[in-house]
């Protein structure tokens, strides 16, 4: 077991838990007596570790949710960075399900809902948890259940090398090597669900391996089966989140709801303290369900690119801030998506090919007419927006350039000038905190199901620039109310922002 460390400011009393990267310690903070938990990394963490546990504190920062561990303060730097958050004196689901096998339903639902709901917050933010186990599920001293380690989280839409999960709860479709996205953690929250109704996980094995394989054919008792005496609407509101087809399951915030439909909520016991720190045999450790490669999209920030971006160091960050992070940011001319789209192959497979022209004296085939496309629902347009800067804003609190690809549609200038500034910030060791705008207004000049285009007001926040001890180094005062025309573009991953001009 690691020894006690010391830690300035606090008393560290003991190690509450550890993964493959991290430990938690339980500690008193001596300015204001009282307890919390101080998260660490384990000697020898790489740089991808500590990136992780730096991202986990800008999500923790971003999200508007009581149903998060409440992030105190980030402390340090490098690998001796650390996360102080509050103590969930309760302890942890996984513990509690050792000690009592499975939960009655009432239970399930007041640990299901708002977990749920904290989950539909990250889903509005872009991000994807990518491991919501009974590990991750921690509970206040009243019971109320909390989401925790979110250093896996990612933005939804952008392309994964490696993927991480702790088998019994890792989405089939992801297991059989699919990415990581908003259906994937209602899938898992509903294996949970599984686990605390019936005692078990939907998919078991002798080893993690054993588990994917199982996980990818899909092969498993049916919860109301082993859960017989289960409530039957509870039973078929998990049901309905694990089926295998991810487009047919519920979406977050609709999970919520159908779970609080269900079942009458009732206290969770907890009974029995706190589980004790180290390894459980009823607990497997995260599993590399996919191993990593290096994603092409990242290659622009690094190598060359970054030691070039590190020479200009502060002073590029001074240069790149200083008329302010808006939405307007990138100044290179917008690509029309006309052009895009007169640009696409023809029909020889060539950009601009005519179609062939058919010999003398024969008829040209007329190809038969396309089916009609179903309508697509027109969003609310406010909560995208609002999604998409939130998503930007994590971005750039973290320093992340990656999280950008959850933010903006392929090809748009945008997209290299938010690149920059955050590089620029990156390679002098600074975050932008509270680069947010608040949209006051939004009005529809087109939309056609795949592209929109807005006319939106909205105001800029002030926000700092802050060093890597947290100590602010720059402030920006706040823009009053502007009109930009905004479009936007469907992708696979959702709606991005292809363009952003002034009205």
């Amino acid at each position: 077991m690691t020894e006690v460390w010391a830690f300035p400011g606090y008393d560290v009393q003991a190690l509450i838990g550890f993964g493959a990267t991290g430990e938690v310690w339980r500690a008193r903070e001596l300015s204001t007596g009282d307890l919390v938990a101080l998260k660490r990394l384990r000697d020898g963490c790489d740089l991808t570790a500590i990136a992780a546990l730096r991202r986990e504190a800008s999500v923790l920062r971003s999200l508007d949710t009581p149903y998060v561990v409440r992030l105190r303060a980030l402390l340090g730097e490098g690998a001796d960075t650390v996360l102080v958050l509050d103590l969930a004196a309760g302890g942890s689901l996984a513990a509690l399900l050792a000690r009592r096998g499975s939960l009655d339903p009432g239970e399930v639902v007041t640990i299901a809902a708002p977990l749920a709901q904290a989950l539909a917050a990250a889903h509005a933010c872009g991000l994807v948890h990518g491991d919501v186990t009974p590990s991750n599920v921690l509970f206040g001293a009243q019971g109320m259940p909390l989401l925790a380690d979110l250093g896996l989280a990612r933005f939804a839409g952008v392309p994964v090398g490696g993927v991480d999960g702790t088998a019994e709860y890792v989405d089939p479709a992801v297991a059989a090597g699919g990415d990581p996205d908003a259906a994937s953690d209602v899938w898992a929250l509903a294996a949970v669900c599984h686990h605390m109704l019936s005692g078990s996980a939907p998919h078991d094995g002798e080893s993690a391996d054993e588990v994917l394989a199982a996980a990818r054919s899909g092969a498993r008792a049916p919860l109301g089966l082993l859960a017989a005496s289960a409530p039957r609407p509870l039973v078929a509101a998990i049901e309905e989140a694990l089926q295998a087809d991810p487009t047919r399951r519920p979406d977050a915030a609709a999970f919520a709801r159908a779970i609080r439909r269900s079942h009458a909520a009732a206290p969770v016991r907890l009974t029995g303290g706190l589980a004790a720190a180290g390894p459980r045999a009823d607990v497997r450790p995260t599993h590399e369900v996919r191993p990593a490669t290096t994603p092409a999209a990242a290659e622009d920030v690094g190598g060359d690119g970054r030691r070039r971006l590190v020479v200009a160091g502060v002073a590029a960050v001074v240069l790149v801030l200083a008329g302010g992070i808006g939405w307007a940011s990138g100044r290179s001319a917008a690509v029309p998506l006309a052009s895009v789209a007169a640009a696409s192959p023809g029909a020889a497979g060539q950009p601009g090919t005519p179609p062939a022209t058919p010999p003398a004296g024969q008829a040209a085939a007329q190809p038969p007419a396309p089916p009609a496309a179903p309508r697509v629902p027109e969003p609310d347009w406010r909560t995208v927006l609002d999604g998409l800067d939130r998503a930007r804003s994590i971005a750039f609190a973290g320093a992340d350039a990656s999280g950008l690809l959850g933010v903006y549609g392929p090809g748009s200038p945008l997209l290299a000038a938010d690149r920059a500034a955050i590089a620029a910030l990156a390679a002098s060791g600074r975050q932008a905190r509270g680069v947010r705008h608040a949209i006051r207004a939004v009005t529809v000049s087109a939309y056609d199901g795949q592209t929109a285009t807005l006319r939106a007001v909205d105001v800029l926040a002030a926000y700092t620039v802050v060093d890597g001890s947290g100590r602010v180094v720059q402030r920006t005062a706040p823009r009053s109310a502007a009109t930009f025309v905004v479009t936007v573009v469907r992708t696979p991953g959702g709606w991005r922002l292809q363009q952003v001009r002034p009205a």
